[in-house]
C-alpha cells in the first residue's frame, strides 16, 4: 500500500487540475488517491512528456498498470515504449551522455521525487516557469532558479 501511494503521489504531482497558493508560497496540490481517471491520465503526461528525459527506475510498468487498473495492453498502448515489456522498470529514453551535453548533467530520477519534496513542492515546481529570455532555454522557475529544465508540460496548463 505504501509504495502504491508513492507511485500515485509522485504521478499526481504531474497532473495539472490542482487548487490555488497556500500561507507558505506553495501550490496546494490537490491530491486525491481515489481519483483513477487523475491518476491515470497522470501516468500518461508522465510517460509522454517527462521520460523523454527522466526516469522512474524504481517502478515497474506492470506495477503502476496494478495500481491504476490498467491492463497489459492498455500499458503498451499508452505508457510503454516500443520494445518494453510490463517488467521493465521505468527508464528514459536520453541517453545520459546526450544529456550531460544538452543540459550539463543528467536529469534526475523522479521515482521518490514527491516523497522527497512534496506533492505541493512537485506541483508548485511545474507551474512555476516563467518566461527568461536570459536563459538558455527562454524559461526559468520560481521554485528552482536557473534551472536546466524546459517548460514540457506548458502546453497543458490551462492558465498558459
Amino acid at each position: 500500500m505504501k509504495m502504491k501511494i508513492a507511485i500515485c503521489s509522485s504521478i499526481l504531482a504531474l497532473v495539472p487540475t490542482f487548487a490555488l497558493a497556500d500561507e507558505g508560497g506553495l501550490l496546494k496540490a490537490d491530491v486525491n488517491l481515489n481519483n483513477t481517471a487523475s491518476l491515470q491520465r497522470g501516468a500518461k503526461y508522465f510517460a509522454n512528456y517527462c521520460m523523454g528525459c527522466h526516469s522512474a527506475q524504481y517502478v515497474r510498468y506492470n506495477r503502476v498498470g496494478e495500481d491504476l487498473g490498467l491492463n497489459d495492453a492498455q500499458l503498451e498502448n499508452y505508457l510503454m515504449p516500443s520494445g518494453a515489456k510490463t517488467s521493465d522498470t521505468m527508464m528514459s529514453a536520453m541517453p545520459a551522455a546526450d544529456s550531460e551535453k544538452w543540459f550539463g548533467r543528467t536529469p534526475p530520477d523522479l521515482t521518490l521525487e514527491t516523497k522527497a519534496r512534496g506533492a505541493d513542492w512537485v506541483y508548485s515546481y511545474l507551474m512555476g516557469f516563467y518566461l527568461d529570455s536570459s536563459r538558455p532555454l527562454g524559461v526559468n522557475n520560481l521554485y528552482l532558479p536557473a534551472v536546466s529544465m524546459p517548460a514540457v508540460l506548458g502546453e497543458l496548463r490551462s492558465d498558459a
